[in-house]
């Protein structure tokens, strides 16, 4: 059907209108019945960008102290897992990543036209390593979580994952539980006593693995000696208080992507005003804004 300029849902017709236009409708059916959905490479990038994208992190992870990190909760060596945080700040191919039309269709699908970047983190292993056990990224949300979800997560993924080395584990369809998972529910091959409810997120290098903030998701353990790494870039609602600051983005970049990069760092945000009150022009626009799945 014809999707209109309908009165009741003008923004999330507009991102209809846009995800049909790329090719996402599918993927919009599956996060719904699903909770998560992959994009194919080369429906979200050229080869060419993939290309200097990895090149951009691997020259990150060798400029950046090798620090030894908190992983899972154990001190893991550097060679065998890293965390690179505030990836807009250090590269415009990582900025180029996050606004990605595909990504921010399918991250405004889950979470409205109003969004905020919550969260960017590289995750770079090149050894083997303990599995991540189930969680969800509603962190410190109490159940029952929103059936909306406050969040997303959108991992680009810079090799190819297989179970071998580490991909992704997922309980499908976990979403709708709007809880978090328990000790009792995590699986045996993730470090827990439970049954085998995940599947594998195998896919390419260069796809788009995009999922619910309510998803149930951790790591198979690594297993080989092969480089893993994707990007996770969060994006959440305008009102959730994003984990990651991102005032340190020189305006001159702000100006150079736009207003919808701006909206995304929080520059139109209208929390946080004094005495004054607050601008109501920008809460005009959060408000004509929110209208998407769990708004």
């Amino acid at each position: 059907m014809k999707i209109g300029d309908w009165p009741t849902t003008p923004e999330l017709a507009g991102i209809y209108r846009q995800a049909r236009a790329l090719g996402l409708e599918s993927n919009l059916a599956e996060l719904e019945a699903f909770g998560f959905t992959i994009v194919e490479p080369d429906r979200l990038a050229p080869a060419k960008f993939q290309r200097a994208l990895a090149e951009a992190l691997k020259s990150l992870c060798d400029s950046e102290a090798m620090d030894h990190v908190l992983l899972n909760g154990f001190e893991a060596p550097p060679t065998a897992a890293r965390n690179l945080f505030h990836v807009p700040a250090k590269g415009p191919v990582f900025v180029e990543a996050m606004m990605n039309p595909v990504v921010l269709t399918l991250a405004k699908y889950l979470c409205g036209a109003s969004l905020r970047l919550y969260s960017t983190v590289a995750f770079v292993k090149s050894e083997p390593g303990q599995a991540t056990r189930l969680h969800s990224d509603a962190i410190g949300t109490p159940p029952p979580l929103p059936s909306g979800g406050h969040m997303c997560n959108a991992s680009w993924l810079l090799t190819d994952y297989t179970r071998q080395n580490g991909c992704f584990a997922l309980v499908a369809g976990s979403h709708r539980y709007c809880r978090h998972p328990t000790a009792a529910e995590q699986p045996v091959v993730l470090g827990g006593s439970g049954e085998e409810i995940c599947i594998p997120i195998e896919a390419p290098a260069g796809s788009l693995l995009i999922f619910h903030g309510n998803m149930w998701h951790g790591a198979y353990p690594k297993q080989d000696h092969s480089l893993r790494s994707h990007i996770a870039f969060a994006y959440c609602r305008n009102y959730v208080e994003p984990a990651e600051s991102f005032d340190d983005i020189p305006q001159a970049e702000v100006e150079r992507w736009g207003d919808e990069f701006a909206g995304l760092l929080g520059r139109g945000r209208w929390q946080g005003y004094g005495s004054e009150g607050p601008d109501y022009a920008r809460f005009a626009r959060v408000s004509r804004a929110q209208s998407a799945p769990g708004a």
